[in-house]
């Protein structure tokens, strides 16, 4: 197979090479997005909390808020390719739960609709309109990476000994949370970071797991292997059984995929599987599943028990209130339940902004996970990173069954799901080089043609005997922007087919029109 300087295939070899290749972010403008993209992660490593007027900012909410207007104005422009029905689910989401707080409280609340209507949608938006190829895809979860190797040291101090340095440092200028009285799980006092609560901090590690797993894909076993586990063992810094059971079905997920890779349907045949064992279980386990899993798998007995309550109380809770739910007030639950904590995200949904909230939800997760599976057009790098999406996107659903988000955990979340999309709505085609990438290809092309000017056989022309040969005709390149099967040529006849003479014609152009020095290759 023959390649050009740049390391493309040859378009006259593999055209379904060229097609099928992920785009790469090119020009000042991805540059800024991907600027912003950074900026936007880094913020949700600050803790803490501050006051303008009457609003509550923090350094996340004010990158939002400078960010919000631009990335809604491209998005509906079509710069981060057409809107989506997943992007208008998740628009109705936003828009319920905002109609559901006016319903209840009225005015008296409209300045959290418009912050957590920017939190919610607006992080959407960060990853919907920054994270559209492979290149912005491998800076996103990069990005991660690096922030949960900043986080690493902190969580052991504060595994270890109960320090909180971020809250120390950030305290001194700004509000943050008081999470003195946390109680010790196994010895070890559980680490948050930067944080609302330590199952967000294990939740963040969590998604990082499979996306960095495959983001190394090309890269040796051991060292995949050894990232991987680097992130189980700071996520597990939390001590939460809902992170742990998210890195145990990710990895049964990439054991799957790498033992099972040769089968087309793998992953149908895996769903299939998975089903039935759980009607299984479901069928002979004494007590319930549930039950077997609050007494004997995880970490605290008495949280599994305050989320078996949870799910009875808020289930009568949402009928109650089924449209537009209870807003910010308190929800009935048992008397002997002081704390109104509702560990379940759907669920806390549900009661907060009704069944139209968490329906338009689940629906737009599911939508968008049907859309990135049946994506097509993607090269090997775009596939192994839907690999390793999917799988931590599945993980992520496992965790927010069990835990509920709010703050920087919340943001995330949005962003993620947002960051997915590019699978679906980018146009998988190489984006065309600029004019400084094409004169350095010229120039590479040129000193390859004057270096094959040479035959193996040591006669000067490449042509047995002496023979001057046709050096200009041995120089010839891909032209990149032109049609699949043509190459710039001198204009004469040497083993192909002339079209046109010695000019240059309109990029991209086919046939005649190509203009003088393109040939077809016979």
């Amino acid at each position: 197979m023959r390649r050009t300087a740049e390391g493309l295939d040859d378009p006259g070899v593999r055209p379904a090479a060229r097609r099928h290749a992920v785009p790469r972010a090119a020009g000042p403008a991805a540059g800024l997005g991907a600027l912003v993209l950074i900026a936007f992660m880094a913020s949700l490593a600050i803790p803490g909390t501050f006051r303008l007027g009457p609003v509550n900012l923090t350094v996340y909410r004010l990158v939002l808020i400078a960010a919000c207007i631009p990335l809604g104005l491209r998005w509906i422009r079509g710069g981060a390719g057409p809107v989506s029905a997943v992007d208008l689910i998740y628009l109705a989401n936003c828009l319920w739960i905002s109609i559901a707080l006016v319903m209840v409280h009225g005015l008296s609340r409209i300045i959290y609709v418009g912050t957590n209507f920017i939190e919610l949608f607006g992080a959407y938006l960060v990853g919907r309109v920054l994270v559209r190829d492979a290149a912005t895809h491998r800076t996103f979860v990069r990005c991660m990476a690096g922030l949960l190797l900043l986080f690493a040291p902190f969580a052991l101090i504060e595994a270890l000994t109960g320090q909180r340095l971020f809250d120390q440092v950030f305290g001194t200028f700004m509000s943050v949370q008081d999470r003195s009285a946390d109680a010790p799980r196994l010895g070890f006092i559980r680490a948050a970071v930067a944080f609302s609560h330590p199952i967000h901090f294990g939740l963040f590690g969590s998604v990082v797991f499979a996306n960095l797993y495959f983001l190394l894909w090309r890269r040796r076993e051991i060292v995949r292997t050894g990232a991987a586990a680097f992130v189980a063992v700071t996520t597990m810094l939390s001590i939460s059984s809902s992170a742990l059971f998210s890195l145990v079905l990710q990895v049964a997920m990439i054991v799957w995929e790498r033992g099972l890779g040769f089968l087309r349907n793998r992953w149908a045949i895996g769903l299939a599987i998975g089903a039935g064992f759980l009607l299984v279980l479901l069928a002979s386990v004494q007590g319930g599943l549930f039950t077997y899993i609050v007494e004997n798998l995880i970490f605290s007995p008495g949280a599994g028990e305050h989320r078996m309550e949870i799910y009875q109380y808020g289930t009568r809770e949402v009928l109650r209130h089924p449209l537009f739910g209870v807003g910010l007030n308190d929800w009935a639950r048992p008397f002997w339940r002081e704390h109104p904590t509702i560990d379940s995200f759907w669920m806390m949904t549900a009661i907060r902004s009704g069944i139209p909230a968490v329906t338009l939800l689940v629906l737009a997760v599911l939508l968008g996970m049907l859309q990135i599976g049946s994506a097509r057009g993607l090269d090997e790098d775009g596939r192994q990173y839907r690999t390793g999406y999917m799988i931590a996107l599945a993980g992520l659903v496992l965790v927010l069954s069990t835990v509920h988000v709010w703050g920087p955990a919340v943001v995330f979340v949005m962003c993620y799901l947002g960051a997915g999309s590019w699978f679906y709505t980018s146009d998988h085609r190489p984006a065309r080089p600029g004019p400084a990438r094409m004169r350095r290809e010229r120039e590479a092309a040129r000193r390859g043609g004057a270096a094959a000017g040479d035959g193996d056989d040591g006669h000067p022309g490449g042509q047995p005997g002496g023979r001057p040969g046709n050096r200009r005709g041995n120089r010839e390149r891909i032209v990149r922007s032109g049609p699949v099967g043509y190459e710039r040529g001198p204009g004469r006849r040497h083993g192909s087919k002339a079209v046109g003479g010695a000019g240059r014609g309109p990029r991209g152009a086919v046939g005649p029109e190509a203009g003088p020095g393109l040939r077809k290759r016979v």
